[in-house]
């Protein structure tokens, strides 16, 4: 069994435990961040994401008072002006300039309550080699150590975008420094098949390595990708999608024509918005404790109506990575 349960310590203090889903939140997406963080103000009592360039562009930034432990992103995504079709619609450009300065000018601002977890710097038109990318997070984690320090592993090549998988696995010794690793989703492969094939053999090497670092998945978080990379080996996972669409227990509904047929067509549509996320929210909680339950036991059931996929889907992927098909 790939899936694990591992504890996040600050000074030996624990401040989360894994499988963690984390709900994000970002400018990227064309809704007001500021109505967005007093809509879930409230609801969001575990971990949260949120942009270094958020924080640095979105004067009064309301804070998530009851999140326990804060994911502070690179800024990379937020930056960005290129869009994929599944963003048409949700996107926002924007044209403010970012970069490494005003980043570490944001990290050096931030307070220490709650727990933060500071990821390394990204942006999408700088390119480098592993060994500078380590490099370069190591020096602007001296600036902060009262935070976990989370090294995102970015393509090594100007206009590459894949992680060259066997180059991270032969500088693992080189990720120790580190509380937490993270990859982008679509970063890790073309498929879903792709990614989880390389989840799982980086995870493979990591514990041979006896290197107990949990896995970031940035930009996975439904009700179907998220238990697949789950199963493969990775360990915490963000993204949008919960702002975006219904989640139900085995797809995704787009709110703006499911929303009504659940909710009411005589519902105001941000009433039906801030439900919808409201009940995002709980079934995250719940996936959750269903990722702990199958854990504990290996059975697929636990993961809902898709447990017959899910099940296949990881005999295919051990038979890619020679594993064992005993369930487990």
């Amino acid at each position: 069994m790939l899936a694990r349960r591992l504890t996040l310590r600050l000074d030996g203090i624990s401040v989360g435990t894994t499988p963690m889903l984390v709900p994000s939140i970002s400018s990227r997406i064309n809704i007001d961040i500021a109505k967005i963080i007093e809509v879930v103000s409230e609801t969001i009592t575990g971990p949260s994401l949120i942009s270094a360039y958020d924080i640095h562009y979105i004067r009064d930034l309301p804070s998530l008072s009851k999140s326990t432990l804060t994911f502070i992103d690179s800024g990379g995504y937020e930056c960005a002006k290129e869009h994929e079709v599944s963003e048409i619609g949700l996107y926002r450009p924007e044209s403010h300039e970012w970069n490494r300065e005003l980043h570490l000018e944001t990290i050096r601002k931030l307070d220490t309550a709650p727990t933060k977890v500071i990821i390394s710097y990204d942006h999408p038109r700088e390119r480098t080699p592993l060994d500078t990318q380590i490099k370069d997070a190591r020096a602007l984690f001296k600036e902060r150590n009262d935070v976990l320090k989370e090294f995102l592993i970015k393509p090594e090549l100007n206009g590459a975008n894949r992680i060259d998988i066997r180059h991270v696995i032969q500088n693992l010794d080189s990720l120790s420094p580190f509380d937490i690793i993270g990859f982008t989703e679509k970063e890790l492969g073309p498929s879903v098949f792709d990614r989880m094939i390389a989840i799982a053999r980086i995870r493979n090497e990591m514990d041979e390595n006896r290197l107990n670092i949990p896995i970031h998945i940035f930009g996975s978080l439904d009700p179907i990708t998220t238990p697949l990379y789950y199963l493969s080996g990775a360990d915490i996972f963000d993204g949008l999608a919960w702002l975006r669409f219904i989640f139900a227990r085995d797809t995704t509904l787009y709110i703006d024509s499911s929303g009504p047929s659940i909710e009411g067509i005589h519902v105001n549509m941000d009433q039906i918005w801030a439900m919808s996320i409201a009940k995002n929210y709980n079934f995250i909680r719940r996936l959750s404790m269903d990722f702990e339950k199958y854990q504990s036991t290996g059975d697929y059931q636990c993961l809902g109506p898709n447990h017959e996929f899910y099940r296949k889907s990881y005999e295919d992927l051990l038979v890619n990575i020679g594993g064992e098909i005993d369930g487990k």
